[in-house]
């Protein structure tokens, strides 16, 4: 039990390799960003102290251009491997290349004739402390903290006095007890924090799920609408993934538009039963009452999902909730908006409402054929729906 227990903290911060691998994407982003905001950090220093030596003509001025060109190099491989779908091998060299810098910069200080005498106190506390910077495992850490100072420890035996180097000893053996200490605490409380805030999120994702389930039970008219819908758009986002036009996009745009698609009729929770399940065309005072909907359930998405970490899941929730029934032409509801002001979330989510509800039978009308319902969809390009749009979702639907 122990062995595990103490496995589980080395390997996975106390949660489970399950546990662990759910959160990696977060992670990762947050990795990532730590490793932009300290590359500049440290191309700020290093420039600082290099216009500071060479316009006093101090003779210590190479590892500041170092320090300078080596930061700046980081920033960029953050942007350029930081960007793309997370995995280990390229956090791995974003996370070890600036370790590395760091330990070539102390042994270049080190090097200095100027810095013969001085231990390097400040270098082996960056050393250190720098991995309380990156939240990964912790039997990685300290085997990054060990290998840093040991680094740093050969350079000073190689060019320090005795008496410097003895102090360097003992300052870099405190501050890397202090820093896998200090690390132990923190990154545990991290990841952990990371885990339980997407807990919630899946926990309140559910619960919204769930009312929208509720909806589609109250609505006698509309039985398996939500499923039919969500494979619609699932279809559609992957036509669009081969489409140049939208390279741009996210795999989590297209995945966090799937899964809020079953939320985009939970407004009608708050429509009375009499209108949303009237045998019958609806009068001009009761479709007023419905078109209300969206409105009702972008205030529902708002309320239940406002604290979740995912800004980015819980923007396109509530535009689909919202703006599904906004037509291209803006003629339709509930702000009017026109083009490509409609969402692009909520455009792709027109599509797959209109189509399911031509195809599905209504007390009010019968079925129309696929082949129809299609025919309907094509002549309706910039009219209802985004023109780039409805010829991949024709391709989707054949």
């Amino acid at each position: 039990m122990l062995n595990d227990r103490i496995r589980s903290f080395l390997l996975y911060c106390t949660l489970s390799k399950e546990e662990y691998d759910s959160i990696r994407p977060l992670i990762w982003g947050r990795n990532a960003r730590i490793l932009r905001i300290t590359s500049l950090l440290a191309a700020g220093m290093g420039g600082l102290f290099l216009l500071i030596n060479l316009l006093t003509r101090a003779a210590v001025w190479q590892p500041y251009l170092f320090l300078l060109i080596g930061s700046v190099v980081i920033y960029l491989l953050s942007h350029l491997i930081g960007g793309k779908k997370p995995n280990e091998p390229s956090e791995r060299i974003l996370c070890y290349t600036e370790m590395l810098m760091v330990c070539l910069y102390a042994g270049f200080l080190s090097a200095q004739k100027s810095n013969y005498t001085i231990p390097a106190t400040s270098i082996i506390v960056f050393i250190a402390l720098l991995p309380l910077t990156i939240d990964d495992r912790p039997v990685r850490m300290y085997a990054v903290m060990l290998s840093e100072t040991t680094g740093y420890l050969l350079a000073s035996h190689r060019f320090k006095a005795p008496d410097a180097f003895s102090l360097d000893v003992l300052n870099a053996a405190t501050f890397c007890v202090v820093g896998m200490i200090l690390y132990s605490v923190i990154c545990v409380r991290n990841i952990r924090e990371i885990y339980q805030g997407q807990r919630m999120e899946k926990i309140q994702r559910s619960v919204i799920s769930s009312l929208a389930t509720v909806v589609e039970e109250r609505d006698e008219q509309t039985g398996g609408h939500i499923l039919r819908t969500v494979d619609h758009v699932r279809a559609l986002t992957g036509r669009m993934k081969q489409q140049e036009r939208y390279a741009g996009l996210t795999d989590e745009f297209y995945n966090n538009v799937i899964l809020a698609a079953p939320m985009h009729d939970i407004g009608k929770i708050h429509i009375p039963d009499a209108i949303l399940n009237k045998p019958g065309r609806l009068t001009e005072e009761e479709f007023r009452i419905m078109q209300r909907h969206t409105v009702y359930g972008a205030e529902i998405i708002q309320k239940t999902l406002r604290d979740v970490e995912d800004e980015a899941y819980f923007t396109i929730a509530r535009n689909i909730a919202k703006y599904h029934h906004e037509r291209y032409d803006g003629t339709g509801y509930p702000d009017g908006l026109k083009g490509e002001e409609i969402p692009l979330e909520a455009r792709i989510m027109a599509l797959a409402d209109v189509y399911d509800a031509l195809i599905s039978e209504r007390v009010y009308k019968k079925p129309y054929s696929r082949e129809k319902a299609r025919q309907i969809i094509g002549e309706s390009g910039g009219t209802q729906f985004d023109p780039d749009l409805v010829p991949l979702f024709l391709e989707s639907t054949e």
